[in-house]
């Protein structure tokens, strides 16, 4: 009311000063500028509404059972979408079939078919072809919501979980492994991630309230929730990786806790010379070694599309490539795939490739199996883990064989690995 008062009266003003010549160009001014500027509020608008789904942050939702589920958060902009994780965000496009929605995870074989219910509300399914094609979790996604666990407020919390633990998975069973568990913590939220002997479980993200701590990830491959009570400095809880497996687990605070030197837990064998003779993705073979890697510094990369944390070391070593092949630096990757047909193994392996722009050789090693891989390379004692990595002088001897791969989601442990390894190499090269 104010403002329409306030404007008849500017109106007023402006025509006692103004003779009718100027005051009849100024209204046509006026005129047009109100008229450009609904013109940007529809145009503004029509940008908004062309999109496949609104705009912002939701919060989804993988089912593992009635009562258990895996959120997530993600952010559609544009017509893409942007998982979250952390500090990690994966992008992905969001393409219409139908009156369904689709969303075809990067690297790794997975994708999301859904409706939309309403503005606010998305419902269908995550397909895990990797595992599987009958792999499918429920999904189901609310709009402007950017809350991965409803965790309320506490200010009388004692429980505080920032720092190192050690941790044990299905602790007392044959099955047992150790880990380190990592965590920060900032009011109520925690992020962190739980690191093995084979590598990690990447970007965790959750809450913490009163005794009880939860944490999550989704990056188109891992589906994980962690559950635990805190008991003082120690924690008891439950693991979840997708539908069908689940184990229990616990943990101490130990800042001093240490797994084993990844460096030390397979070895090459005494007389037995490295080589193999593989099909490359690019429809020729691959005979190592020859010529081409002759006086050249060489890491034979052990891997699969499908695996996380080989994901994470192709980065790594698409940088180094980047950064010392004109110095004298070879990259092999040896993968060994999920699907069955050859052509299926090969398709997967080249998304990989192109998603990182990795300039180095990959050939197919086989199925996605340790025992496999370990035929392809009799020259090792034992291939515990994917990803393995080989890392061979200018004569050929094999220098290190590094088990494993600790991602970024690791903090201070990958900054470490990445310098050491950027040190390890420009020495092998000044040799």
């Amino acid at each position: 009311m104010w403002k329409s008062q306030r404007t008849s009266i500017i109106f007023a003003h402006i025509y006692i000063i103004l003779p009718m010549k100027y005051l009849f160009y100024f209204l046509v001014l006026l005129f047009f500028v109100k008229c450009q500027n609904e013109s940007k509020t529809e145009s503004h608008k029509e940008a908004e509404t062309s999109y496949l789904l609104p705009q912002g942050y939701w919060r989804g939702a993988l089912a593992i059972n009635e009562q258990e589920e895996i959120p997530f958060t993600f952010e559609i902009k544009g017509d893409s979408i942007f998982f979250l994780n952390s500090d990690e965000r994966i992008g992905a496009k969001l393409e219409q079939e139908g009156v369904d929605f689709v969303v075809q995870m990067p690297v790794f074989d997975s994708e999301f078919r859904f409706v939309k219910q309403n503005d606010s509300s998305l419902l269908g399914k995550w397909h895990n072809y990797a595992k599987g094609d009958n792999y499918t979790m429920d999904f189901g996604a609310t709009y402007q919501n950017q809350t991965r666990f409803r965790v309320p407020h506490d200010s009388n919390r004692k429980h505080l979980i920032d720092g190192k633990w050690e941790t044990e998975f299905s602790p007392n069973t044959p099955n047992e492994y150790k880990a380190i568990g990592l965590f920060e913590e900032t009011n109520e939220s925690v992020t962190g991630t739980f690191i093995t002997e084979t590598g990690d479980y990447r970007f965790l993200e959750g809450g913490i309230h009163n005794d009880s701590m939860i944490l999550s990830c989704f990056d188109g491959s891992h589906a994980l929730l962690f559950k635990a009570k805190i008991k003082e400095d120690s924690m008891k809880g439950k693991f979840f990786s997708g539908i069908h497996y689940h184990e229990p687990w616990r943990a101490f605070r130990n800042e001093s806790f240490e797994l084993s030197n990844p460096d030390s837990i397979t070895r090459a064998k005494i007389g037995v010379d490295l080589e193999f003779t593989l099909p490359t993705i690019n429809g020729d073979s691959l005979h190592y070694p020859n010529a081409d890697y002759s006086d050249k510094v060489v890491i034979i990369q052990v891997m699969g599309s499908w695996c996380p944390n080989c994901m994470d070391e192709t980065s790594l070593f698409t940088e180094f490539y980047k950064a010392y092949q004109d110095k004298g630096l070879e990259v092999i990757a040896i993968a060994f795939e999920k699907p069955e047909k050859f052509e299926d193994k090969v398709e997967r392996v080249k998304e990989l490739k192109e998603h990182f722009g990795a300039k180095y050789d990959f050939v197919i090693g086989g199925n996605a199996s340790k025992l496999e891989a370990e035929k392809v390379l009799p020259a090792l004692d034992t291939i515990v883990s994917f990803p393995t990595a080989i890392f061979i002088d200018k004569n050929g001897a094999i220098r290190k064989i590094h088990t494993g791969f600790y991602g970024p989601g690791t903090g201070t442990y990958y900054v470490k690995y990445v310098a050491s390894t950027k040190r390890f190499i420009e020495k092998l090269l000044s040799e």
